[in-house]
C-alpha cells in the first residue's frame, strides 16, 4: 500500500525531530580553527580569551554558545588579531591555541544534511514569484469589472485585520494571565543578555522604522521588474492586476496570447509544485533535524514559562479562532478543511517561511479545496505579505515578557498601543524566516520597552518561529475559503 505524500511528511518530521535528538551538537565540545589548524576541544573546565598577557574574557564550562558569541564579536569589530585562547581542564592541563581565525560547534551528521532542505525552500522560493504574477495577470484579465476586483480586495482586507487583532489580543490574554516574565531568575536573564547581546544589536542598528503613508506610497513599484527580482509580493500583485485589467480592455488576438502566456506559464507553475513535494519527505527531514540537532530543546529549558505562553496562544489562534471563523463565514467542515491542510502546514513548519510555503498553498485552496484562481491568485500573495497573525500574536507575547522581565507593568492604553502597532508591524513583516524579531523592535519602541530586550528571547525565536509560522500560512489558506464563500464561488472540497 502507498503511503499518501502528507502522511510521508508527517513521518519525516517526526524521524527528523528523533535523528537530530539522537545527532545533536554535543555542548561540550568546540571546533577551534587556527593558523596551525582545526583543534576540537571538548569537557574543558575554563577557556579565557587573552591579548598580550591580559585576560579580556573567562568562560566556564557550560557557556559553548557565549564563547563562541565572543569570538564572533571580536571578528565583527576586527579585535580578533593576535587573540590567545587559554584553556584549562579538570586536570589541570593546559593548552594555548594563537592565531585564531574561527570559533564553532562541531557539526554532526544531523546538521551536515540541511543543504538537502535548503534546496526544496530554494526551489519552492524560485516558484512563488512567477506562481504569483502569472497567476494573478491571468486572473485578474478575466475581470473586466474593476468593482468586483475592489470589492474582494475589501474583503480580503477586512478580514486579515479581524484575524490580526484577534490574534494579538489572544497573545496579551495569554501573556497578562501566564505572566512568563515575572519568573525568570536574575542570573539567566544576566546570561542570555551576555549571550544574544551582539545579535540584539545588529538587528536594532538596522534602525527600523513604521510609517503607513510610506507603506502605502512603496506599494507602488518604481521598477516591476526590481519588484520581482527582489520578491516584492505587495508591488508584484499591484503591476499584475494592473497588467490584467488593461489586457482584458484590449479586445485583440495580441491581448489573448499574451494572456495565454501567463495562463500556460501559472499552470507550469503549479505542475512544478507537485513534482517539487515528491522530495518534501525528504527536505522536511534534513530540516528538522538540523534545527533539532543545532539548537536541542537545552535553550528552552531557561525560557520555558515563555515558549508555553507563546505556543498555547498559537494553538488557541489556529485550533480555536480558526474554527470558529470558518463555521461562522462558510460551510466548509472544519475536520476536512484542516485535514486538506496537512502538507501546508508540515512545509511552513518545517521551512520557517511563508512565501516558500505560497506555492504549495495555492496549489492546495484550489486543487482541494475549491477555491477559483482569479480568488485564490489575489488573496494569497497578499496574505503573504499582510497577514501575520501568528507573528503579530507572538510580538504581543514577546513585548509583555521583556517588559516584565524589566519590571515594567503595562496600562490598559499601553497594551492597547501593543494590539495596533503589532498589527501594523506584521503588515511590514517579510514573509521570510527571523525578520519578525526585527519588527519586535517597533513594537518594543511603541511602548517604551528598551529595545535590547530582544536578546532574552533570541536563543528560541527560530523554534518559534517554526510554530508562528504554521497559522500565518492556515489564516491565508481560511481568507480564500471565506472570500471564495462569500462570493458564491467556492466549489466542491475534494474527498482526498
Amino acid at each position: 500500500m502507498k503511503i499518501k505524500l502528507h502522511t510521508q511528511i508527517v513521518i519525516a518530521l517526526i524521524l527528523g525531530a528523533v535523528f537530530g535528538s539522537i545527532f545533536h551538537i554535543d555542548q561540550n565540545k568546540l571546533s577551534i580553527n587556527a593558523n596551525s589548524g582545526e583543534t576540537i576541544v571538548q569537557d574543558w573546565s575554563s577557556i579565557a580569551f587573552t591579548k598580550k598577557d591580559s585576560v579580556l574574557k573567562t568562560y566556564e564550562s557550560k557557556d559553548q554558545l557565549s564563547i563562541i558569541k565572543y569570538f564572533s564579536s571580536l571578528r565583527i569589530k576586527k579585535a580578533a588579531e593576535d587573540i590567545v585562547i587559554k584553556i584549562k581542564y579538570p586536570s589541570g592541563q593546559e593548552q594555548i591555541i594563537e592565531k585564531v581565525k574561527e570559533v564553532s560547534k562541531v557539526k554532526t551528521i544531523g546538521v551536515l544534511l540541511k543543504p538537502i532542505g535548503d534546496i526544496f525552500i530554494r526551489l519552492l522560493t524560485m516558484i512563488a514569484v512567477p506562481l504569483v504574477l502569472a497567476s494573478l495577470i491571468a486572473g485578474a484579465a478575466s475581470l473586466s469589472d474593476l468593482k468586483h476586483i475592489a470589492k474582494i480586495g475589501g474583503k480580503t482586507i477586512g478580514f486579515y485585520a479581524l484575524t490580526a487583532v484577534i490574534a494579538i489580543s489572544i497573545g496579551l490574554f495569554f501573556a497578562n494571565v501566564i505572566q512568563p516574565g515575572k519568573f525568570m531568575p536574575e542570573e539567566s536573564k544576566q546570561r542570555l543578555m551576555e549571550t544574544f547581546q551582539e545579535d540584539a544589536q545588529s538587528r536594532i542598528d538596522q534602525n527600523v522604522s513604521m510609517n503607513i503613508v510610506d507603506f502605502l506610497v512603496n506599494i507602488v513599484p518604481k521598477n516591476p521588474f526590481k519588484a520581482i527580482a527582489d520578491g516584492d509580493f505587495l508591488q508584484i500583485v499591484f503591476f499584475a492586476i494592473l497588467t490584467g485589467i488593461f489586457l482584458s480592455q484590449i479586445k485583440t488576438e495580441k491581448s489573448k496570447t499574451v494572456i495565454d502566456f501567463f495562463e500556460g506559464l501559472g499552470n507550469a507553475m503549479i505542475m512544478l509544485v507537485e513534482k517539487i513535494m515528491y522530495i518534501a519527505p525528504y527536505a522536511v527531514f534534513t530540516l528538522i533535524s538540523a534545527t533539532v540537532a543545532e539548537f536541542g530543546f537545552s535553550i528552552l529549558q531557561t525560557l520555558l514559562l515563555y515558549s508555553v505562553t507563546v505556543i498555547a496562544g498559537l494553538a488557541v489562534l489556529t485550533f480555536v479562532e480558526y474554527p470558529i471563523l470558518l463555521k461562522i463565514f462558510t460551510k466548509v467542515p472544519v475536520y476536512k478543511f484542516f485535514k486538506l491542510q496537512r502538507q501546508v502546514i508540515a512545509v511552513a513548519f518545517s521551512t520557517s517561511s511563508s512565501a516558500a510555503t505560497l506555492p504549495v498553498t495555492m496549489d492546495i485552496c484550489e486543487k482541494k479545496l475549491g477555491v477559483p484562481n482569479r480568488i485564490a491568485s489575489f488573496v494569497l500573495p497578499l496574505g503573504t505579505t499582510v497577514n501575520m497573525d501568528g507573528t503579530a500574536l507572538y510580538q504581543a507575547v514577546a513585548a509583555m515578557f521583556i517588559a516584565q522581565v524589566y519590571g515594567f507593568d503595562l496600562n490598559l492604553t499601553q497594551q492597547l498601543t501593543i494590539v495596533l502597532t503589532a498589527a501594523l508591524a506584521a503588515v511590514g513583516t517579510a514573509p521570510v524566516p527571523g525578520v519578525g524579531l526585527i519588527m519586535l523592535i517597533i513594537v518594543l519602541k511603541s511602548v517604551g520597552v528598551p529595545e535590547e530586550g530582544i536578546a532574552l528571547i533570541i536563543g528560541v525565536d527560530r523554534i518559534l518561529d517554526m510554530c508562528r509560522t504554521v497559522p500565518n500560512v492556515i489564516a491565508d489558506s481560511l481568507a480564500c475559503v471565506v472570500i471564495a464563500s462569500s462570493e458564491g464561488e467556492l466549489r466542491e472540497l475534494s474527498n482526498e
